[in-house]
């Protein structure tokens, strides 16, 4: 003898709702996607407000290299080690000997070299600096100043001022020339973060 359900069909009929085990399998999917949106979103905020942080610091280096201008009639020189700062970093701040302190009578470079030096120019921050003592970006990497009033006269990008920038989160640039560092087409310059308009 067949069965005959209320439905008059052989088969039982099947509620409509979800089973125990779909649910558990949607509200899985649901949770994997809100984590990586928020993941992301994370993500994006922080590289943003390291950003946001590099740019920041650049202004105050940049106010530093102009009051050191107006006291001293010209900018510091580029370091021979392009890729460094602590040379220009130690005469803005005053911590010729790289001890964390202010110390213009214990170096040459103040104030024999630079009679006009007035003061500290940029406050030491010894936890954004390395043990050589350069000022660090964000990303651990030291910013990078060119000179160019004396150095490239003829440039036409801050021609009278300066290059200061930071190699933005790929911690990359193409820098050997002073050419390199305004030409952002070149590869690794695209994030770099600096101090002058682009042209």
């Amino acid at each position: 003898m067949n069965d005959v359900y209320p439905n008059g069909s052989p088969h039982p009929r099947r509620n409509a709702g979800f089973t125990l085990m779909e649910l558990m399998i949607v509200i899985s999917i649901i949770s994997l996607l809100v984590a990586l949106t928020v993941g992301g979103m994370i993500a994006f905020g922080y590289k943003l407000a390291r950003e946001a942080a590099a740019g920041g610091t650049i202004q105050q280096f940049a106010l530093a290299l102009n009051q050191y201008y107006n006291d001293c009639g010209r900018y510091p020189p580029t370091p021979d080690d392009r890729t460094q700062n602590a040379s220009v970093y130690a005469v803005l701040t005053g911590d010729l000997d790289n001890d964390g302190e202010y110390s213009p009578e214990k170096g040459k470079d103040i104030p024999t070299t630079h009679r006009s030096w007035r003061r500290p120019y940029m406050r030491i921050d010894r936890r954004r600096s390395d043990a050589m003592g350069n000022l660090l970006d964000p990303w651990g990497k030291p910013y990078r100043y060119f000179e160019n009033e004396h150095e490239a006269p003829k440039c036409l990008v801050n021609k009278k001022s300066f290059l200061l920038y930071s190699l933005g989160p790929d911690r990359q640039a193409t820098d050997a020339t002073r050419e390199d560092v305004i030409d952002f087409s070149k590869p690794f310059n695209k994030d770099n973060i600096q101090n002058w308009e682009n042209e």
